[in-house]
């Protein structure tokens, strides 16, 4: 008998134009009447949802920026997980600068200083300390040490699977198709002038 597939992570993440940090998402949902996409957080409440209309974007540049706030929900590591850990691995972490401002951002491992897990009970307690580079947000170029609890795996692939998402994206492409069908000078017709000697 064949192993069922293992569970997708079938959620995402999303970069805040508040912040710049990274957010797990709760629902991304769309007003098709208004083209309205609603990003909600989990775990916050409604006045923190963030809201984008097609009529945002001006250019397909901004369109791609837009799309690229959005990621497949990061993992996060679990003690077991550190020797998948080395030097130059990216990866999203906690940035913990005081009780009310923990956010996560993306960074690099510079650095690991490997200690032996203790283990009890069945389960092991990584003990090791990480140094991660900030490559963004307010610490970015500066690094930070911490253990595996503050630091998320990376998911590869495309956002699109959120089919609120793909919907917006589609429309939003379809509406800056129009604006710049809209902004293009009248094409003035060439006439064909023959001459007869």
């Amino acid at each position: 008998m064949g192993r069922l597939p293992k569970k997708t992570n079938q959620n995402l993440d999303f970069r805040s134009t508040k912040d710049n940090a990274w957010y797990t998402v709760g629902k991304v949902s769309i007003s098709k009447t208004k083209n309205i996409l609603t990003v909600r957080f989990a775990g916050f409440d409604k006045e923190d949802d963030e809201k984008f209309s097609v009529k945002d974007f001006k250019t397909v540049k901004e369109l791609d920026d837009f799309l690229n706030r959005f990621r497949p929900a990061c993992v996060q590591l679990q003690d077991k997980d550190c020797a998948d850990l080395s030097r130059g691995f990216e990866v999203c972490a906690l940035l913990d600068q005081g009780e009310e401002d923990k956010k996560f951002y993306d960074g690099i491992i510079e650095s690991i200083s490997r200690k032996r897990h203790r283990r009890k009970g069945g389960g092991e307690t990584c003990s090791c300390a990480f140094v991660v580079g900030w490559s963004e947000g307010p610490k970015a170029s500066s690094t930070q040490q911490m253990g595996i609890e503050g630091i998320c795996k990376l998911e590869q692939g495309s956002p699109l699977f959120d089919q609120a998402l793909a919907y917006f994206v589609k429309m939003s492409s379809k509406q800056l198709d129009l604006v710049s069908n809209e902004n293009q000078l009248p094409v003035k017709k060439k006439f064909k002038v023959n001459f007869q000697v």
